[in-house]
């Protein structure tokens, strides 16, 4: 399937201006314009300049990133995004709390199906056939459940022809063994609905944690409408993208810290520290390609929610903990 959506909003090359403005005037033109298309009205002026300064200091870190893409000879670009008023410490905090000391062997099953990979093929994605619309967490440290969630509307799809849309927020609020917004894994989120016994639509139990209060469990089981019976790992990079070409979508988790200033392009550099829970949809084996990564932050990011991972390097750790579910009605 051609990704018509990255064909049409992909950055190929990083920028080559610069994004600070040493001009006190244009910076001020800058944050006023992020301001009126963020919709962001800051209620004192303690508050306004604090988040001016976030805004001034990412832009400085977006040259930075956008100086290493290019001595790597990457292609991401990096600029202002919608976190642009988030301090870095603020956006990790916020969004970033996959929590890898969750990581589990629990009903684990290691995938030893040999495939064989093909990297002559270019892009094989799966959006739209074994994927449902981006999603958006909000300011909620929920990935690993829209991670999880996604995984289990995949492989529903791919295994018993559904086309539901599943409910990150009954994972975020009713699994106990994790943190919700402060942070959880997607192993705990299979394992939650494996003993729960299903999970609903997001119809039925809309996602209310945006702003980063949990809130409290309230699904009522009786609308369950997918089981989940176990989960399997995928060992290594080849391994991973001979499982995307062949069958279809993986859970992955990662290292994400530097995704607040994506705006398009192929990322090269990036970190090994895991911290994020998303979803690879797709993959280009081939010499320069790249893992088409489906995140949580909505349509406004990146592109169109996406982001292209260089292929072959482990780029930000994806090969971290990749993994499928079993499922059932």
């Amino acid at each position: 399937m051609i990704y018509q959506l990255v064909v049409a909003l992909a950055v190929v090359a990083a920028a080559s201006a610069k994004m600070f403005p040493e001009d006190p005037i244009q910076q001020k033109y800058m944050w006023e314009s992020f301001k009126r298309e963020h919709g962001h009205n800051f209620s004192t002026m303690e508050e306004e300049s604090r988040r001016f300064g976030h805004f001034l200091e990412n832009l400085r870190m977006a040259d930075n990133r956008n100086d290493a893409e290019k001595k790597a000879g990457g292609s991401a670009s990096h600029g202002v995004t919608k976190f642009s008023h988030m301090s870095q410490v603020e956006f990790e905090s916020s969004l970033l709390t996959a929590d890898v000391s969750m990581h589990s062997k629990e009903n684990r099953v290691v995938d030893t199906i040999a495939r064989k990979l093909d990297t002559t093929a270019g892009l094989v994605s799966w959006v739209g056939t074994f994927t449902t619309p981006v999603k958006n967490q909000g300011y909620c440290g929920s990935c690993w459940a829209f991670s999880a969630t996604e995984q289990i509307e995949s492989d529903s799809m791919r295994t018993l022809g559904t086309s539901y849309v599943l409910s990150p927020e009954q994972i975020t609020q009713c699994a106990t063994k994790a943190a919700g917004c402060g942070g959880g894994w997607t192993e705990v989120a299979y394992l939650y609905v494996k003993n729960a016994g299903g999970i609903v639509q997001e119809s039925s139990y809309p996602y209310t944690s945006y702003y980063g209060v949990t809130g409290q469990c309230q699904v009522d089981l009786n609308q369950a409408v997918i089981k989940v019976g176990g989960y399997t790992t995928v060992s290594g990079e080849s391994n991973m993208a001979a499982y995307v070409q062949s069958t279809g979508p993986l859970s992955v988790c990662l290292d994400a810290s530097s995704w607040n200033s994506y705006t398009g392009g192929i990322m090269s550099v990036c970190g090994n520290s895991v911290d994020h829970c998303v979803q690879a949809v797709g993959v280009d084996a081939s010499s320069g390609g790249y893992w088409l990564v489906r995140n949580s932050w909505g349509t406004s990011w990146g592109e169109g929610g996406y982001i292209r991972l260089a292929y072959g390097a482990n780029t930000c750790d994806i090969t971290n903990d990749p993994t499928y579910t079993s499922v059932s009605r």
